[in-house]
């Protein structure tokens, strides 16, 4: 009776849902390629919107510096350059990742041997 369609579902990649920083580190990298650009820098921006809740240097205030550097590239449409800034933003997903572990890892060491001076 009724002329609406089903929806279709979503592929299975897309379809599961992480928490934390394992959907940083477990999304499928062939998934995102597929997005158009303008939701892979959604995805991006949210991903580092939740990696820096833990950024080592709270005065650094790196959420907000995330934002400006969104806000400062929203109205670029080349889709060379946007692939670009995509790219820098991985490196820089990489490199926050790299700090947090080194954090985690300064602090386990200062646990456990804390008589120890620094490597």
């Amino acid at each position: 009776m009724s002329s609406l369609t089903p929806l279709r579902p979503l592929s299975s990649a897309l379809r599961q849902s992480y928490r934390g920083y394992a959907s940083v580190l477990n999304t499928p990298t062939e998934v995102a390629q597929e997005l158009p650009l303008r939701l892979q820098a959604i995805k991006l921006y949210k991903e580092l919107h939740r990696l820096g809740r833990d950024y080592p240097d709270p005065k650094y205030d790196f959420n907000k510096r995330l934002r400006r550097a969104f806000e400062k590239n929203a109205k670029v449409t080349d889709p060379e350059q946007l692939k670009k800034q995509l790219e820098l933003g991985e490196h820089i997903k990489k490199e926050v990742l790299a700090l947090i572990s080194l954090k985690k890892f300064r602090h386990l060491r200062r646990t456990y041997h804390a008589n120890e001076g620094p490597r």
